[in-house]
């Protein structure tokens, strides 16, 4: 048996459904389950309240533009369970009318884990934030008390990566928010420790970039994914 034909025959659909303003009116058993609620601890909760802060935006702009008049459509995110844990879905959502009253119907498939192309949008967010918030300190407290540019200058430049961006060295002292002079050792080390590579640009061998090895970014990738189910 083909495994795609397989797969798709042995996945879990589930279902819920909402009123106009993504309040849920109702829901299977499943959807509760999964999820770790009671079916009617659900009814008159804000689907967006069970949603991964990171997709909440887009899933209200996607509902907006179902309930202007738009075609239905199909999202890929992450509910919160009770326990909160992360449920990656796939939502098809359609609008229909009973009588006066407009309802969402969301079908929902049940997937191991994000597409490639959300995993990496999540992971760049998720390293984006945590060097955002780092950097936040410095505000509020000497810059001498907390000092960490390795692990800053491997955050900046493993979301670089992500974002297609080439990092040089200059930017990546910048980035670590440490002199010139420390963050150089830093990079030497990370260098040293098959973390990141340092690379002649092609086209001034002046300059040098600086990326991840695979090694790097899987101890990254890993640690930002753990980090995100806290």
């Amino acid at each position: 048996m083909d495994r795609a034909v397989d797969r798709a025959g042995a996945r879990k659909l589930l279902s819920c459904l909402t009123d106009e303003h993504l309040r849920i009116v109702d829901a299977d058993e499943d959807y509760g389950t999964a999820l770790g609620y009671a079916r009617n601890a659900l009814v008159g909760r804000d689907v967006l309240e069970l949603t991964h802060p990171d997709d909440r935006e887009v899933n209200r702009e996607r509902a907006d533009a179902l309930i202007a008049g738009g075609a239905p459509f199909s999202i890929t995110k992450r509910y919160i369970g009770a326990d909160g844990r992360f449920l990656w879905v796939t939502n098809h959502i359609s609008l229909f009318h009973t009588g006066t009253t407009r309802r969402m119907m969301a079908t929902v498939e049940l997937i191991d884990g994000p597409p490639a192309e959300d995993e990496t949008r999540m992971l760049r967010r998720a390293a984006e934030r945590i060097l955002a918030k780092r950097r936040l300190r410095t505000h509020y407290f000497e810059d001498e008390m907390f000092g960490e540019p390795a692990f800053d200058l491997l955050l900046d430049l493993f979301a670089q990566d992500l974002a297609g961006r080439d990092t040089y060295t200059t930017s990546a002292a910048v980035a670590s928010g440490a002199p010139l002079t420390t963050a150089l050792r830093q990079i030497a080390m990370l260098v040293d420790r098959d973390w990141i590579v340092r690379d002649p640009d092609p086209n001034d061998r002046r300059r040098i970039r600086l990326r991840m090895t695979a090694a790097g970014s899987l101890r990254m990738r890993d640690y930002l994914l753990a980090a995100e189910n806290l």
